[in-house]
């Protein structure tokens, strides 16, 4: 691993519960198509102080003809563009083949299985998986394992003990985190709702959680109106937002648990004249969610680390292939955004963390 990159990694672990990160603008294939990241193609690092001995090690490290199959849940969105970059910079640093692929929409659980069906058949050593339903991913997870194939999941993972090592932001606590910054900033009163994406996925069910049971523990005089999923459907996403407003004209909150939501709900808050009346906290701090911070339509934002999860689901493969003791849970961070702190030199690493 590069010593620029170590460190950077290192700087965005140290700071996350402060800082926020916003996703990369890049060109972006169709969706389920792959993207091949040669390992032995140089690449720019990220920005970063001299590293380790540990870093010189992991780069001299033989890791031979290893392929690594990445599948996200789909190529849409600046997260999972992110997600993208830092999976194919791990590969380029590490100097294992990388391919990345993702499905047409994240609903589509039977794409995504025939996404790993497909990685079996090309000889995949090692597959990491974002997985869209948690139950319909087991069997041929399970089939890839009995083939010898290495299971890491990052995002969302499966029921299962299949997988080595789960890379993924702790979304219970990032909840928590969302029902915190709701209450504290309405004063603990006031009615308030809840936009999930997948309600069939565990992190987007525990985002939505995490966030009620700080509210109404920390915050009794609050309201729950509703905690409603959407599918990751932005049409769907605005009609429930506006649905809610013209049925609770005196609601005071909205909490969003991803970025399409989080889209949606400044959609709906521009268009309606609800800017500044209701206070909307978001999810994923991409291109777009920062835009509506800097323009005070979305008061602040609950952020992974997208970079770090792609990068760290790679890296873990080809630990796990290396016959390497791996954890089981690698917990990426998250981060909150707010428009005070989001030109922040720190902040802006990781919206670009390239360069």
């Amino acid at each position: 691993m590069g010593k620029k990159l170590m460190s950077w990694v290192l700087g965005a672990m140290l700071t996350v519960s402060l800082l926020a990160g916003c996703g990369t603008k890049e060109e972006t294939p169709a969706a389920g198509q792959p993207v091949q990241t040669d390992g032995q193609q140089e690449s720019a690092k990220p920005a970063g102080d001299a590293g380790t001995d540990q870093d010189a090690q992991a780069s001299e490290e033989n890791n031979g003809d290893y392929y690594v199959s990445v599948i996200m849940k789909s190529f849409t969105g600046d997260f999972w563009k992110t997600v993208q970059l830092g999976a194919e910079q791990a590969g380029k640093d590490l100097g294992v083949k990388v391919v990345v692929e993702g499905c047409d929409t994240e609903t589509e659980y039977e794409q995504q299985i025939q996404l790993v069906e497909s990685a079996i058949m090309k000889g995949a050593d090692a597959i990491a998986l974002s997985t869209l339903d948690s139950e319909a991913l087991v069997p041929i997870c399970e089939e890839a394992n009995s083939k010898g194939i290495k299971i890491i999941t990052f995002n969302s993972t499966i029921n299962s003990d299949v997988p080595i090592c789960h890379v993924a932001t702790d979304n219970y606590a990032a909840g928590e985190l969302a029902g915190k910054t709701l209450g504290e900033t309405l004063g603990g009163t006031g009615k308030y709702a809840v936009l999930g994406s997948a309600e069939g996925v565990k992190n987007n069910r525990d985002r939505s959680d995490g966030a009620v049971a700080y509210i109404e523990k920390n915050y009794p005089d609050m309201e729950l109106i509703q905690t409603q999923y959407m599918d990751n459907d932005m049409n769907k996403a605005i009609s429930i937002i506006n649905d809610w407003i013209t049925s609770n004209p005196d609601i005071k909150g909205i909490y969003t648990n991803n970025e399409t939501g989080t889209i949606a709900a400044a959609t709906v808050l521009s268009e309606r004249g609800k800017v500044g009346e209701i206070l909307h906290i978001g999810f994923d701090a991409t291109e777009q969610t920062c835009a509506q911070i800097k323009d005070g339509i979305t008061s602040s934002i609950v952020t992974q680390i997208p970079f770090k999860m792609g990068y760290d689901a790679v890296a873990k493969a080809v630990d796990a292939l290396n016959g390497k003791e791996v954890e089981t849970l690698i917990d990426t961070g998250v981060a909150l955004v707010t428009k005070d702190n989001l030109d922040s030199e720190e902040i802006q690493k990781i919206i670009n963390p390239l360069n």
